[in-house]
């Protein structure tokens, strides 16, 4: 028997500007060119959270602050992303103008960001796949996260506008391969890739995403197109489409 999993499929429309910053507490302001799993988890967390009438983005615990996403993280065994577009990294200075005790001052900073509106119809797809178990010991249902899906309005940062476009949701087919094609990011370790893409560094999302300075990274590759990959593969089968779980 195949393993089945419920998923949830997300078309999304930006507004061409993706502005997520690789190192939030640092002054290294990088901008990553593709959205991490991380920001995914983020997106649909703030309006499932807001359905309990929880709207704390971050939650002050042990002298720190970590993202109140933590809190549905269990909800998701897997998330992933396509992109249409390849986006161009943009990094504008800024003059920056504040009062502080009566006093004017002025600062330059960085504003770093991926651009995709040279492109035409640009479009980010995102899957989230669920862990139905601790779905089910929760306080949430599948038309609570359906609803969140349909609230997403930004992807990280509040310039990082969206509009969901479609909601879809499915079984997929859980198995394994030893070679496949496929357009979505998959975590790039003991595999073999023909074709193009991006490599990036992205926290390690099942670990916690609660404190990125501390977490531990990963490497994502991220297709331009579609790809064929080698390796021992954990995969999902999503409407006739292919996601890498692992290698």
């Amino acid at each position: 028997m195949i393993p089945l999993t419920k998923f949830f499929k997300v078309t999304l429309r930006p507004t061409g500007i993706i502005a997520l910053r690789s190192l939030p507490q640092s002054k290294m302001r990088m901008a990553l060119r593709y959205v991490p799993p991380t920001t995914l988890i983020g997106a649909v967390a703030y309006p499932l959270l807001h359905q309990k009438g929880n709207r704390r983005e971050t939650i002050y615990e042990g002298k720190t602050f970590r993202s109140a996403a933590e809190e549905v993280l269990n909800l998701f065994t897997w998330v992933t992303v396509k992109t249409s577009v390849k986006p161009m990294l943009y990094g504008s200075l800024l003059k920056i103008n504040t009062l502080y005790r009566g006093k004017a001052q002025s600062a330059v900073t960085s504003f770093p960001l991926g651009v995709m509106y040279g492109a035409f119809n640009p479009e980010i797809t995102a899957v989230y796949l669920l862990n139905e178990e601790a779905l089910s010991g929760s306080s949430y249902s599948l038309k609570d996260i359906e609803r969140a899906l349909w609230g997403i309005t930004r992807l990280g940062s509040r310039e990082s506008v969206v509009s969901v476009e479609g909601v879809e949701s499915g079984k997929a087919k859980i198995g394994e391969a030893s070679i496949v094609e496929t357009s979505y990011a998959f975590p790039f370790r003991r595999v073999e890739v023909e074709g193009r893409g991006t490599l990036q560094s992205v926290v390690e999302w099942r670990s916690g995403i609660g404190e990125h300075s501390t977490a531990k990274r990963m490497a994502m590759f991220y297709p331009e197109g579609s790809v064929k990959v080698r390796g021992d593969l954990r995969t999902a089968e999503v409407e006739g489409e292919v996601l890498i779980l692992d290698s």
